[in-house]
């Protein structure tokens, strides 16, 4: 794969770090107040007013500072839980119609397209409210030696699966290409999905209630987020807004795979999709054939330390650039150690603080070269082009990390990533609702990682569900294949290790490098080899096995 191929793999698996340089950390206000219908940045529009959790769907009424949160914000979301807790959907009589016709394939270019229908609230699914889910199927191209199905999830929450299908089925190893029928989809809410979620912003939008000025960290952003809250509500539907978490997702992929007619489906998820790959062999274990998860998140930590461990592993990112640049002699580093790399990089964020960065027709303030340079370490094959980015904004030139960010907004995802980012993170877990809470964790990730320009509030208005996801356990599949950089920046390589702990049947490869996501991308051929080995001969890896570059 050529370098520019790889730099656009990466770039889509972790779009959402151009806006949020970690999981769960928002613009600051400068992005904030750009004005109705730009979208500033992720967390800026996304969901969400008062309430809690009844009967275990979602119930609004209204927020502590008393901004609305209108009636009818309320459904019946499902949770996940142990095996055996949640019926199946695919013998619920009611959930029958959804899954008895199998999807109708038309051919669109090079793949085979249809559309799924779900119901928008699995536990009413006759009041006619339902989602529309685009997929996308690459066929075996042997199909004489056909394996079965290989379903794909893409990271975010956020990104689409019917792009990433599109766009990189023909970097996947061959075996991949040739042995399987490659499906993507896009998950309710995401992307072609029907309805989709809209926080689009209109004129004449103003930012509701006033700073709060005894939360200096984070008050100046509460109008901005309260802004949101109402755009979301009102784009995306009182009625749809509490079905978008990643447990309903989950049921939808046990439908799809019923509609198949699939008895058991092998899986492969990137980032958050390894998320929903979790949950989905925690409830369905006999249902996996085989299961790869590369770039491992997590959901059962709480909203504080996943925020924490993620500010951990991306000031080490950083820290690892830092010192690559200083050595390597074909950089043009701005500094010749890597303290004084972070210095360069402190000093160019400061006075941007009060004097943004010139950029030919564009300006860069602070929290903007925050989001570029996070966004760039992603992606060691970024670093470079950083380290020369970096050395001409320091003599005050912005071009080069203007140029960057456009090319790390990877324009061919053309969604709004931080906006389902925060919606389905929301929803996915218990959360505080007391701003000072966000105050205080603000202080404590920025002082872990120099790259943080804030928290993300949308949670702070967001109703919150009553209980926390249980680590997945899969308790009955066969071996489970997770891989982990580790030193990455979006994931931190102590959740694959967790997860791997919690997971008795899961086997962890560990990946010794920089970066985030590494299956089929060309950066390693033991990582492709053995992962191939497994999805087609279900020959997992010996426990502790260790790929190098």
């Amino acid at each position: 794969m050529t370098g520019a191929a790889r730099r656009r793999w990466a770039g889509a698996v972790a779009v959402l770090a151009v806006g949020t340089a970690v999981a769960g950390l928002g613009a600051g206000p400068a992005s904030a107040a750009r004005g109705p219908g730009v979208n500033a940045g992720a967390g800026v529009y996304d969901t969400g007013s008062g309430g809690g959790v009844s009967g275990g769907g979602v119930s609004v009424t209204r927020d502590p500072a008393g901004v609305p949160g209108g009636a009818g914000l309320s459904g019946t979301g499902a949770s996940a839980g142990a095996p055996g807790t949640t019926p199946d959907p695919a013998l619920d009589v009611r959930l029958e119609r959804f899954i008895k016709k199998a999807p109708t394939w038309r051919r669109c270019g090079l793949f085979e397209c249809a559309t799924f229908t779900v119901p928008v609230d699995h536990a009413h699914p006759d009041n006619g409210r339902t989602f529309t889910l685009p997929l996308i199927k690459a066929r075996a191209s042997r199909p004489g030696q056909r394996i079965g199905t290989l379903l794909t999830a893409a990271g975010g929450p956020g990104q689409s699966g019917t792009w990433m299908v599109r766009t990189f089925h023909g970097t996947w190893p061959a075996q991949i290409r040739e042995r399987f029928d490659v499906i993507g989809f896009d998950p309710r809410g995401v992307g072609g999905s029907k309805p989709a979620i809209d926080c689009t912003l209109r004129n004449g939008d103003k930012p509701v209630g006033k700073a709060r000025r005894d939360l200096p960290l984070v008050g100046a952003l509460v109008p901005y987020y309260r802004l949101g809250v109402r755009a979301c509500l009102r784009g995306t539907g009182r009625d749809v807004l509490p079905h978008v978490g990643t447990a309903n997702v989950v049921t939808d992929l046990e439908l799809l795979r019923a509609a198949l007619r699939q008895r058991t489906i092998s899986f492969l998820g990137y980032s958050y999709g390894t998320n929903i790959g979790q949950r989905y062999a925690d409830r369905f274990p006999r249902r996996v054939r085989a299961m790869v998860l590369d770039g491992i998140d997590t959901a059962h930590l709480s909203w504080e330390t996943d925020a924490v461990q993620a500010a951990g592993a991306h000031a080490a990112a950083l820290r690892s650039f830092a010192g690559h640049c200083a050595r390597d002699p074909r950089a043009t580093c701005p500094a010749g150690s890597a303290k004084g790399v972070l210095a360069v990089i402190d000093t160019v964020i400061t006075r941007a603080r009060t004097t943004p960065l010139r950029a030919g027709r564009y300006d860069l303030d602070a929290d903007t070269l925050r989001g570029v340079i996070g966004g760039a370490l992603i992606d060691p094959s970024n670093w470079r082009e950083l380290a020369t980015a970096l050395g001409a904004a320091a003599d005050g030139d912005g071009t080069p990390l203007a140029d960057l960010r456009v090319r790390l907004a990877s324009p061919s995802v053309s969604l709004p990533v931080g906006e389902v980012t925060s919606v389905v993170n929301c929803l996915d877990r218990p959360h505080s609702r007391n701003l000072g809470d966000y105050e205080r964790l603000a202080a404590r990730v920025g002082g872990i990682d120099r790259l943080t320009g804030g928290v993300d509030l949308t949670c702070a208005f967001l109703p919150s569900p009553a209980v926390a996801p249980a680590p997945a356990r899969a308790g009955g599949a066969g071996p489970i294949l997770l891989i982990s950089h580790t030193r990455d920046a979006r994931t931190p390589y102590r959740w694959a290790r967790e997860v791997a702990a919690n997971m008795p049947s899961a086997v962890l490869l560990t990946y010794d490098a920089d970066g985030h996501t590494v299956y089929g991308n060309g950066l390693s051929s033991c990582v492709d080899d053995t992962v191939t080995r497994y999805l087609v001969d279900l020959t997992p890896p010996r426990r502790g096995a260790r790929c190098d570059r």
